[in-house]
């Protein structure tokens, strides 16, 4: 076990002395049990995510919404004016 020294409010020391007396516990005991869970918990965060970028490239695209393509399916996309111009185009390019 280590010894500390930890500087809190004088609030969050209230608060503390109140929750450790509704609780029937020793203040030092609850602020270790608290202390003990949140550096687990916040520990446990930083593995599990650093596990997970290790393991997967980022997808840079994660987080954004699909295209939504607002043209008629059964209309072209291409005129067949248009498509004859570059039709033309390549055939006289040769």
């Amino acid at each position: 076990m280590i010894g500390t020294n930890i500087y809190i409010s004088q609030e969050t020391q209230e608060s503390l002395i109140k929750a450790a007396a509704l609780k029937k516990v020793s203040v030092e005991e609850l602020a270790s049990s608290i202390l003990s869970e949140s550096i687990q918990e916040k520990l446990g965060q930083i593995r599990c995510y650093s596990e997970n970028k290790s393991k997967f490239a980022v997808n840079p695209l994660g987080e954004m919404q699909p295209y939504a393509y607002l043209a008629d399916p059964n209309e072209p996309v291409i005129s067949d004016d248009d498509w004859e111009m570059n039709q033309n185009y390549e055939v006289n390019d040769l």
